[in-house]
């Protein structure tokens, strides 16, 4: 069958696309996959048909609503309102693109994610596609599991009050994002009739959808939906077409293993101030730190020689080989340090990633989450000098780290996605 991935969003929410797009198209389906057009070669390389949306991530996340998003983030509701003003501004660009892509693609299976679901659902119906979701964090759906709750009042408790949170909050935060554009789409590109939120959110309860991370992460639900199904991660493996820099190799070797430090896709306005107080927080640890650069254009000035600066680099290769990792706890750069079995230290921005920092320490394998207008040299050091020294951590997170080694997320993720096709 033709299946549409619709992955806006930074590579973390792109790459488990392209592993669970390459199973499925093993089992003798056509994957095609929308991201940003940067992406094309990587998902072209992997043997998928890439789809180029206009709608520049980077671009978004380095302007002044996504730098604000980075700086202020972890507060929900200034979240809500920088979400906002940023779907007002890309997000017709983002339905429309999807549209073309699914259109043009002449799509039989309509794939969507956190990102798209509330659209997506209204292109499968203009299509009379098939429509499943592949979620990489839990569903915005009420339950009484605490840990299944971003932003739950009790978030390591089953109890009544997440589930009525859930319903009174969790549900409708997308209506609040979206507000009348998805009706708009219907009409003036799809030529439906308008739909009412509550519509929307039952014919989403009604879909496939397949959350990518670990049941030993987030435990699964009992009182979601049957067809709502947590398999384990998919991971993309890549270090085998990856050499080590002879400098980086030589780094690791001069001593005690490192700390790998580094934001992913999380921008700012100061990039020099930011990596002034992560070169205070590694001396002030004690340990040597790798630190990866980044869309933020860490460490573009002078560096200690306890700190190695690096572009990039597979986290499959790389996290094994450190003592601990700090990161800004997305979900993608979350699984592949969980995966190595290395204690974490989450600094969160926004959106999910406090969510994420919470469910580490929940989980003992990392000290409290950091949230980024909190962050200072003196505790980041001393959370980076736990997270690499503290026993308990260490043996909490490769125990957590070899059970989800032993899960296969792909492969139980198609037998999903092949039974409901």
């Amino acid at each position: 069958m033709r299946l549409t991935f619709i992955a806006f969003g930074t590579r973390g929410d792109v790459q488990p696309a392209i592993a669970l797009g390459q199973a499925l198209q093993t089992h003798g389906h056509h994957v095609r996959l929308l991201a940003s057009a940067h992406f094309k070669p990587w998902i072209e390389s992997h043997g998928l048909e890439a789809a180029e949306t206009g709608v520049d991530v980077q671009a978004v996340m380095e302007s002044e609503g996504g730098q604000d998003w980075v700086e202020h983030g972890t507060n929900p509701l200034r979240q809500l309102r920088v979400m906002k003003a940023l779907l007002d501004k890309s997000g017709w660009a983002m339905m429309t693109d999807a549209w073309n892509a699914c259109r043009d693609a002449r799509a039989e299976v309509v794939v969507s994610s956190f990102t798209s679901d509330l659209y997506a659902v209204s292109i499968a119906e203009k299509l009379k596609a098939r429509h499943l979701s592949l979620a990489l964090q839990p569903s915005l759906i009420a339950t009484r599991s605490g840990a299944a709750t971003i932003n739950a009042p009790l978030p390591n408790r089953e109890s009544a009050l997440n589930y009525l949170f859930g319903k009174t909050l969790i549900e409708t935060m997308p209506k609040q994002i979206w507000g009348a554009q998805l009706n708009r789409f219907r009409e003036q590109m799809l030529g439906l009739s308008a739909q009412t939120y509550a519509q929307n959110l039952a014919a989403r309860k009604q879909l496939l959808v397949v959350h990518g991370y670990s049941p030993r992460v987030v435990p699964h639900p009992p009182d979601w939906p049957r067809h709502y199904h947590t398999t384990g991660y998919w991971f993309l493996d890549e270090s085998n077409h990856w050499s080590p820099p002879p400098e980086l190799e030589a780094f690791i070797a001069a001593g005690e293993p490192p700390v790998c430090l580094g934001f992913g896709s999380m921008t700012g306005r100061d990039p020099a101030r930011i990596t002034r107080l992560v070169a205070e927080a590694v001396q002030l640890s004690g340990r040597r730190a790798i630190l990866l650069a980044g869309w933020a254009g860490l460490g573009a000035e002078s560096l200690p020689p306890t700190i190695f600066r690096l572009d990039a680099a597979p986290h499959t290769w790389l996290y094994p080989r450190m003592a601990a990792v700090i990161h800004h706890g997305g979900a993608g750069t979350l699984a592949a340090g969980l995966r190595a079995g290395r204690p974490t230290v989450v600094v969160p921005h926004f959106a999910d990633q406090p969510y994420w920092g919470a469910r580490v320490h929940a989980l003992g394998v990392g000290p409290q989450p950091i949230p980024r207008p909190q962050l200072t040299a003196q505790n980041l050091g001393e959370a980076i000098r736990l997270a690499a020294t503290d026993p308990a951590l260490k043996k909490r997170a490769t125990e957590l780290g070899a059970a989800i080694r032993a899960e296969d997320g792909i492969a139980r993720a198609v037998a999903l996605i092949e039974d409901y096709l």
